[in-house]
């Protein structure tokens, strides 16, 4: 793989003139398709053979319209953050809406609370992607509440499946509620370093 990248940049690198921090954007691009594109295809095979295909895939959309834009927990391998998407995904599909079958009312005041967490403290930063100026991160928060009030208005109205509605929710949930552990995490480690003690 890392032979395939070279080349694609050195082609790339041939037919226009890039800086060299255009080809490293170029070379983190490829490594980000690369371990996403690996990790989604482990997780479909696994959801698709536990017959939760169309729970995946709706619970993906949301991972992939939301969490990209509005942040949260960063784990700095890949077996890392493969295991920890494996959880949170195995969670909101085959745990959660066994474990917690809420009545209608319950799953929307969970919804909404979880829409305004998330509207509140997007975006977060990973240490991977720092925001670089104010525009990038307006874009992001701005993404992160369109595409969250856009999926509470399609769970709210258009998605009549209880099962399928509940496990969207609770990625909502998760996505809140890691959200909510990593903002705090940050603020409690940068007032230890400015600390005295």
């Amino acid at each position: 793989m890392k032979g395939i990248q070279s080349n694609i940049i050195s082609a790339l690198s041939s037919q226009m003139n890039m800086t060299h921090t255009e080809k490293l954007k170029i070379q983190y691009a490829l490594e980000l398709l690369k371990n996403e594109g690996i990790k989604t295809i482990l997780l479909f095979i696994f959801f698709f053979f536990a017959g939760r295909l169309n729970a995946f895939l709706l619970c993906m959309a949301i991972a992939c319209t939301v969490r990209i834009f509005a942040g949260g927990m960063h784990m700095k391998t890949n077996i890392g953050c493969f295991m920890l998407s494996f959880l949170f995904f195995y969670a909101e599909i085959m745990v959660l809406p066994a474990l917690a079958a809420f009545p209608v009312p319950v799953y929307n005041g969970l919804l909404i609370s979880s829409i305004v967490i998330i509207c509140l403290l997007s975006p977060l930063a990973s240490y991977k992607r720092p925001f670089v100026g104010q525009k990038r991160y307006r874009l992001c928060k701005r993404a992160a509440v369109f595409f969250s009030l856009l999926w509470g208005v399609i769970l709210l109205f258009l998605i009549p499946d209880l099962y399928l509605r509940s496990c969207c929710i609770w990625a909502l949930a998760l996505q809140a509620l890691q959200m909510i552990f990593t903002f705090i995490y940050r603020k409690l480690k940068k007032e230890g370093r400015t600390s005295d003690v």
